[in-house]
């Protein structure tokens, strides 16, 4: 069968995506994957291993209001693109993708499969008002998939959805590594490593945890991404001689630094409604590399951290906490280990893109015996 993945950003990288389109490759689909290439940098085509993509190229804005202004003609774009093109399901990723994607697939009587990254309406800051009617427009063209897929089983709640035979949870789990025979611990003498690899926006709080290594002796804050606060950080950076600012690198450089690192931090702020529901891929690197990671409460990645004990929750913003649980597993090696194995074990029973793949070619299957039905 042929299958066009549809995502509103150049898929450069887009890991969760590029797993997802890897995983039907391999199991005999022809993929697509159409992007839309906002800053005209990416190349207009592109073939990778098992799929090829496609990009749309407009130059606009990421986040913010003002992409609202550019929608229209994005969705105009993949409305047309789909109806030229020959496939059977499309997969829409959120739902700047997904109304042109429906309005296609009700056309040409193909399915349609809406894979929920993050509730758009909870995403983008928009006026109260607007994000209501987002938010309406969302759950109820929901109705019309013939599958949704979400990241976290709290999200749920957030789009108003019991789960079901149509619902489907893909973790944003990364592909597993073979580190068993490796030795990754931190040589003797070496700092404390700790690591952030991600989108540098506000809402993550890199401030608290600069501002609680102040006092501690002895360890290194390491920054990777991009981001609207590349500059903040980048400034910080060089402010502070125990924080480094590398940029962006390649998703395997951020597994292997992982690896390299004796803490992960991630904090959202839960005054923010999509941070209570995100389910970072931060989270599941620490847990497939052993790793402990430091999280912030009111947010669903604190209760698997909890659940699992495999890292350590504070409140948000909290710099005195995050100092305490930074000299915890500094002055304990061992409570580190202990954490990162429990991650690690929660991982290969509950969370690793092994059980997410058979999830998704499972949801597929059951699409391909739809279309042979007729219904």
């Amino acid at each position: 069968m042929n299958v066009i993945m549809i995502r509103s950003n150049a898929i450069n990288p887009d890991v969760r995506l590029e797993k997802e389109a890897t995983s039907l490759a391999e199991a005999g689909y022809t993929v697509k994957l159409l992007g839309w290439d906002r800053d005209g940098h990416a190349p207009r085509t592109e073939r990778r291993a098992g799929y090829s993509i496609q990009r749309i190229p407009l130059q606009a804005h990421y986040g913010g209001r003002k992409v609202f202004f550019y929608l229209p003609i994005y969705w105009m774009i993949v409305f047309f693109q789909l109806l030229n093109d020959e496939w059977d399901i499309v997969h829409a990723a959120d739902f700047d993708t997904y109304p042109p994607a429906l309005l296609a697939a009700k056309i040409k009587r193909k399915r349609i499969i809406y894979d929920i990254f993050d509730f758009y309406a909870d995403l983008v800051p928009l006026p109260k008002s607007l994000r209501n009617c987002v938010a309406y427009l969302d759950t109820f063209l929901m109705r019309f998939a013939d599958a949704l897929i979400i990241v976290d089983p709290s999200r749920l709640k957030q789009i108003g959805r019991a789960e079901g035979l149509r619902v489907t949870i893909l973790f944003n789990t990364p592909e597993d590594l073979d580190t068993s025979s490796k030795n990754f611990q931190t040589p003797e003498g070496s700092p404390f490593m700790i690591l952030f690899a991600g989108i540098l926006i506000p809402g993550r709080d890199f401030e608290s945890i600069i501002e609680a290594g102040k006092d501690i002796d002895d360890i290194h804050i390491t920054f990777a991404g991009f981001g609207p606060l590349t500059e903040r950080v980048k400034s910080l950076g060089n402010q502070f001689p125990y924080v480094t600012f590398i940029g962006t690198i390649p998703h395997t450089e951020v597994i292997q630094r992982t690896l390299q690192s004796d803490l992960l931090f991630a904090f959202y702020d839960p005054g923010i409604p999509n941070n209570r529901y995100s389910s970072p891929n931060k989270l599941f690197e620490a847990m497939m590399c052993g790793k402990p990671i430091l999280v912030n409460d009111g947010t669903s990645m604190a209760e698997i951290v909890r659940e699992e004990n495999c890292g350590i929750v504070v409140p948000y913003g909290d710099v005195n906490a995050i100092r305490h649980a930074i000299m915890r597993l500094k002055d304990d090696p061992q409570l580190g280990k202990h954490l990162g194995a429990n991650g690690r074990r929660a991982y290969e029973q509950k969370y690793s893109w092994a059980i997410m793949k058979e999830r998704q070619l499972a949801l597929y299957k059951k699409i391909q015996r739809l279309n042979r039905s007729g219904r």
